[in-house]
């Protein structure tokens, strides 16, 4: 009997989720693309591509997003629009962390540098 129920919820659209849902698993994507992504090299670093904004991350991790992306698009989730268009920049391996690569934008000063001082003679 409990195989016929199964069928039945199936048959009338029980494979979506429910907005709770919803939320849970874009927090659980959320919770992975903000903690720390290790590499050796840039090729260990890759672009997210949800939720919102691209973020880095490493190849290890990209495999739980994207199986997370899946449940969430097959759950029939909405994504909620963005407030601003995201920016883009490159994905590298920094001291074995994935990060991105800002570029300095005109009009940044350039730091100047401490003159040291010379001992007294």
């Amino acid at each position: 009997m409990s195989g016929f129920v199964a069928l039945l919820f199936v048959a009338l659209g029980g494979c979506g989720l429910n907005e709770e849902e919803c939320l849970a698993v874009r927090t659980e994507a959320f919770d992975i693309i903000n903690g720390s992504h290790t590499c050796n090299d840039d090729v260990d670093c890759l672009l997210t591509e949800w939720p919102e904004c691209p973020r880095p991350t490493s190849k290890k991790n990209m495999e739980t997003v994207e199986a997370l992306k899946s449940k969430f698009d097959k759950g029939g989730c909405k994504e909620p629009a963005l407030a601003r268009p995201c920016e883009v920049p490159e994905v590298y391996c920094k001291q074995g962390l994935c990060v991105f690569r800002h570029q300095r934008g005109e009009g940044t000063p350039t730091p100047t540098p401490t003159p040291t001082p010379t001992p007294a003679e």
